[in-house]
């Protein structure tokens, strides 16, 4: 016969119509049990007897069956080494209680539960935590199961504590992480796809998969952006900001604007006053000049010359505030989209 598992009352019951049967109580009593993993006392002994355990191995599991709530009283490790000395007679119950704290009820109940097998639970216990026995060792000599011995070890402060991990600590969040920055890195264009995984020993398919789960935009067709728009695109998926870049491009790809992949800026000037509203734009973007300094080369007001920046930029529903406000990477890709609208511009006069 196979021995019961001890674990807890939902692996011990293997059959609850056989054990209800057996104990002349409704399958609906057996199923409580199994709820609240807990065996009431009354039945405890017919329990052990139909499943052929001690009931000492069952202790663990007896309780009130409305409730699973653990009551189990730890006890410090010296209760059992002061027990000894009241076991050897070379010191009084009283004394006993005084020395470890504790009632002179519950120690009696400790010896009178383990009697003749106080000093080979000392022992085995002593032994165990020192390591010079097994537990398997220990299970044998108590006549205990794992379960049950576990509980005896907590219970007289014999407990292992926290075991060391045996299994590697998952890596999948940190796996994910880096999958995501190599992503990143292939979107900006600073590397190829197939050069981003053989680097990183992952496959191709994984980073396409990465790539598509954080772009709006597939591999192939950002092939085809500039630079500017691709670091555009990474910050506004890194930030979860609004895709800016996918907007400007689509909207230069209807004006057919041409939007070079390394665009070539406009000479930077010393003299604003001749240059059109858009040059001065451009230049505002790029950082060539501040707005006061370029307002002032005109002899205009920054507020009225912002404004007709605003203007300028209404097509893209966008205001000069709200493009300043924007990262780098986005003023300089929509400076491009500038230059490209100025060179359209030059090419149908």
């Amino acid at each position: 016969m196979n021995q019961p598992d001890l674990t807890s009352v939902r692996t011990l019951v293997t059959s609850v119509t056989a054990l209800a049967s057996h104990l002349k109580l409704s399958n609906s009593a057996i199923y409580r049990w199994i709820k609240v993993n807990r065996i009431p006392g009354a039945h405890i002994v017919r329990v052990a007897n139909f499943y052929d355990v001690e009931i000492r191995d069952l202790l663990p599991l007896t309780g009130s069956d409305e409730s699973n709530a653990i009551t189990l009283t730890l006890k410090p490790r010296k209760v059992l080494e002061t027990l000894m000395q009241v076991f050897q007679e070379k010191m009084t119950l009283a004394q006993a209680a005084a020395q470890t704290n504790s009632s002179e009820i519950s120690l009696k109940l400790i010896m009178i539960h383990w009697g003749d097998e106080l000093p080979t639970l000392y022992t085995t216990l002593e032994q165990l935590d020192q390591g010079r026995i097994t537990l398997t060792d220990a299970m044998a000599r108590l006549k205990v199961q794992k379960y049950t011995l576990h509980g005896i070890r907590r219970k007289y402060g014999y407990a292992p504590g926290k075991l060391k991990r045996v299994r590697p600590l998952p890596t999948i969040n940190k796996r994910k992480a880096a999958n995501r920055e190599l992503a990143l890195a292939c979107i900006k264009g600073r590397m190829t796809v197939k050069e981003a995984a053989e680097a990183s020993n992952i496959s191709e398919r994984t980073l396409f998969r990465t790539i598509e789960s954080l772009s709006p935009v597939k591999m192939n067709e950002l092939a085809h952006w500039p630079h500017s728009f691709r670091s555009a695109l990474a910050v506004e998926i890194e930030e979860n900001m609004p895709h800016y870049s996918q907007k400007w491009f689509n909207f230069a790809e209807t004006s057919r604007f041409y939007l070079k992949k390394n665009p070539k800026y406009p000479e930077m000037l010393q003299n604003w006053r001749n240059q059109p509203l858009r040059r001065l734009l451009i230049g505002s973007l790029l950082d060539e000049e501040s707005l006061e300094n370029i307002a002032l080369s005109r002899g205009a007001d920054p507020k009225i010359l912002s404004a007709l920046f605003t203007g300028d930029l209404r097509v893209l529903d966008l205001t000069y505030e709200e493009v300043m406000g924007l990262p780098i990477a986005h003023q300089t890709a929509l400076a491009e989209l500038l230059i490209a609208s100025m060179d359209r511009q030059r090419k149908l006069k």
